[in-house]
């Protein structure tokens, strides 16, 4: 009796580790297009032209790539939204521009296929520049500070 009763308690106390997030997807206007909570154990892929999100109950959602403006794992914390800093990064097709990065922070360029085509590291603090002109036209992933933004090089 004993042992049945420590189990269910570790049974129930287990249960408080399991994690409680959700994946959102969000369009160019800030409007939330997708959310899908840990439990479905969503997977987020790209091809050139549209955002894939599975699930282990095998549905498969689509979303048009031009459309986005970025996904999110909200992890339950109660805060729904964020104001959006859309001016954190600058980009004018060739050219990506970061204002006031610490020294050391990672920049990681991927493809639409999650390849990681570029990485680049802020030498000094301040605003940092880099060229994208050595990449083809398409679209990519820039991850910076934890945060991710999608380019369109034309």
């Amino acid at each position: 009796m004993m042992l049945l009763l420590v189990g269910m308690t570790f049974a129930f106390n287990a249960s408080a580790f399991v994690p409680n997030w959700q994946l959102q997807l969000y369009d160019h206007e800030g409007t939330r297009v997708g959310i899908y909570p840990c439990a479905l154990n969503p997977h987020v892929t790209f091809t050139e032209d549209q955002v894939i999100v599975t699930t282990d109950v095998a549905d498969v959602y689509y979303y048009s790539l031009p459309d986005m403006w970025k996904f999110t794992y909200d992890t339950g914390t109660g805060i729904t939204d964020v104001a959006a800093d859309k001016d954190a990064m600058q980009f004018d097709g060739s050219v990506i521009i970061f204002p006031a990065l610490k020294a050391g922070v990672d920049i990681a360029v991927y493809a639409a296929n999650g390849s990681l085509v570029m990485n680049k590291k802020a030498t000094t603090a301040g605003d940092y520049m880099f060229s994208l002109s050595e990449l083809s036209q398409g679209v990519y992933m820039v991850n910076v500070n934890g945060k991710t933004y999608k380019i369109v090089k034309k």
